[in-house]
């Protein structure tokens, strides 16, 4: 279906950004394109044009505006200022925002409003205005002048206007919708009941919106602010927050206490992403709330005018869901960086948790260690029950952030020492940590500290040394260095940024050592794929790159496999997971699937633990 004026709504930056855009469009048509004929009393000119599309989009202040800045900067340039002659363009303006804004733009419509601007504002004011500035000798000259130049002007302008709104206006409007969907997320319901619609944007893939806390606020505000309700250990960092969040869970269950866990993303279903006790929220439970976050949504963009995002949405559902099942605790994963991620809304906290921070979304949350630290501990907030802030093992810069964003806030920083590996078995860990004998049920020597650091917030919470033992053996939390197959050896590993990759090749060359593998490889074509595929490209290893399926953040693997050439890095490009695997056994060498958790999802379901 063709969308409509009225079904577009612009933010009064886009109406700004477009009114001036249009003035200048409008300056060249006028100024610079317009023709009159020697010995003639008329000119043609459609510096009304770009007037007109104002006047749809944006209604008659912006047209007005619009129209009036267009004669003013034009005849600066040109002629020279009057301003009677501006005031009568600010009226043509404000004519054509008043018949046309968010109508459809019909011939007879364009017929009636160029008539009443031709007759109202070119003939009989315009008449008026050449008179008193001597342009005429009578009213009646200049009358005669106008009332000639309009008559030849009239269908010049009703058809330029017909054809533009019949052929320019609808892609100019799809683009506009488009860019409204890709940038700011909007979405747009057709029938009365939208969740279907609204479900749909939730679960979509969408650029990363413009940063900030107003949004989310905005939307808990009118859903009862369920986050005050609520206990959270909150957990930023780069690397190892998933990993971390499904330790203290399983810790927090065995010892007896209701838990709500929200992580992200999600590998198979959208559900995995909020979970009580470890159970995935079902799905009447998430078509209900859905439906409540659907109508917060809707009265958020029309305050803002912007819609909530997608972590948005998620995040006001997994508040509202915890609060119903009032849990005594909420794991809380944040999803990009910490100061403006959505789950940084929560007035307070349990404690506050970083893992290891790297260089990782640079463009979002700045391009040294020491900017994204900073923006990362803005977790750490002065409402902190425990007056305790928990951190893996940091970088010098690093941890001089947290430090200084602790001691702002007055909290006390714990930095845990981890054991250095001692025994493995397969892919799995054994050590000992503060007299506690551990086994996590997660693969990788990066485990120590993920482990480590999750059981010292248990301990300091006063949660039994057997539970915490416990719990860390049996936490779950798929495509992190897992097993999918031993014979043949088939691992998976969601690494996708140069930390992730170091902590895998730790492991790799802990657990197997100088063993050839077959690397099937895929990632977001918004990645900085170089230093993670150089990391990767060890003696002995080779690769085939494959594409996420039903994702348009994926990089096609035909590119990836370009890209990986000009780095000196060889490989064979296939269509799914599925062909890459297939093709690996054929290799009859161990099998490493790496480069994006999405890629989880297209797994085989033989091989998928979820």
């Amino acid at each position: 279906m063709q969308k409509q004026p009225s079904e577009i709504r612009l933010s009064p930056l886009e109406k700004i950004t477009l009114t001036a855009v249009m003035t200048a469009l409008s300056i060249v048509l006028c100024r610079f394109l317009g023709y009159s004929p020697a010995n003639t009393m008329f000119r043609v000119e459609l510096g009304f044009l770009p007037v007109a599309l104002v006047g749809i989009l944006a209604g008659p202040l912006y047209s007005g505006v619009c129209y009036g800045l267009a004669d003013l900067i034009g005849s600066l340039v040109t002629t020279g200022m009057n301003p009677l002659i501006l005031a009568c363009k600010v009226t043509s303006g404000l004519v054509l925002g008043l018949f046309l804004y968010r109508r459809r733009p019909t011939l007879p419509l364009i017929c009636l409003t160029l008539f009443v601007l031709g007759a109202g504002v070119d003939v009989f004011l315009m008449s008026a205005v050449f008179k008193i500035m001597g342009y005429a000798p009578s009213y009646a000259a200049a009358l005669y002048t106008r009332t000639i130049n309009a008559l030849v002007n009239y269908p010049i302008r009703v058809a330029a206007l017909f054809l533009v709104c019949r052929y320019g206006l609808p892609a100019f409007l799809r683009a506009l919708s488009q860019r409204a969907k890709d940038r700011r997320g909007v979405y747009r319901a057709t029938e009365p009941t939208a969740t279907g619609d609204f479900k749909i944007y939730a679960n979509s893939f969408q650029t990363v919106s413009r940063l900030g806390l107003e949004r989310e606020s905005d939307l808990l505000s009118l859903l009862g602010n369920p986050e005050k309700d609520l206990r959270f250990l909150h957990i930023a960092g780069t690397n190892g927050k998933g990993s971390v969040a499904a330790y203290l869970a399983a810790i927090l269950e065995k010892a007896g206490y209701s838990v709500g866990l929200y992580t992200s993303p999600n590998l198979v279903r959208v559900n995995e992403r909020i979970a009580l006790n470890g159970e995935p929220i079902g799905d009447a439970d998430l078509d209900r709330l859905l439906g409540r976050v659907e109508a917060a949504a809707k009265e958020t963009e029309a305050t803002l005018h912007e819609a909530p995002t997608q972590f948005e949405i998620w995040t006001a559902v997994a508040f509202l869901y915890f609060a119903e099942r009032a849990v005594d605790y909420v794991v809380l994963e944040t999803g990009l960086g910490g100061e403006f991620d959505a789950t940084n809304v929560i007035p307070g906290n349990v404690a506050a948790i970083l893992t290891r921070i790297d260089l990782d979304h640079v463009e979002y949350l700045g391009d040294t260690i020491e900017k994204i630290a900073v923006t990362k501990s803005k977790i750490i907030k002065a409402a902190c029950e425990t007056g305790l802030v928990f951190s893996a093992p940091q970088s010098p810069d690093a941890e001089r952030a947290i430090r200084c964003r602790a001691a702002e806030v007055g909290v006390t920083p714990v930095f845990i020492d981890p054991p250095a590996p001692g025994e493995f078995d397969e892919v799995f860990e054994r050590f000992t940590y503060n007299g506690l004998d551990l086994a996590p049920s997660l693969g990788g020597i990066h485990q120590i500290e993920n482990a480590c650091l999750a059981a010292e917030v248990a301990l300091r919470l006063g949660i039994a040394p057997d539970a915490v033992a416990s719990g860390i053996a049996a936490a779950r939390h798929p495509g992190r260095l897992e097993l999918l197959s031993r014979d043949p050896i088939i691992l998976y590993d969601g690494g996708h940024n140069p930390n992730g990759i170091r902590a895998l090749n730790a492991s790799l060359d802990r657990y197997f050592p100088r063993r050839e593998m077959t690397v099937v490889f895929a990632c977001m074509k918004d990645k900085d794929i170089a230093p993670s595929l150089k990391l990767l490209a060890e003696p002995g290893r080779e690769f085939l790159f494959t594409t996420v399926q039903n994702n348009p953040r994926a990089l096609p693997a035909a590119d990836l496999a370009i890209r990986a050439a000009e780095l000196g890095i060889a490989g064979e490009a296939c269509d799914t997971l599925t062909e890459a695997i297939e093709r690996a056994k054929g290799r009859r060498k161990m099998v490493l699937i790496c480069g994006s958790l999405y890629l989880y999802g297209d797994l085989p379901k033989e091989l998928r633990s979820v």
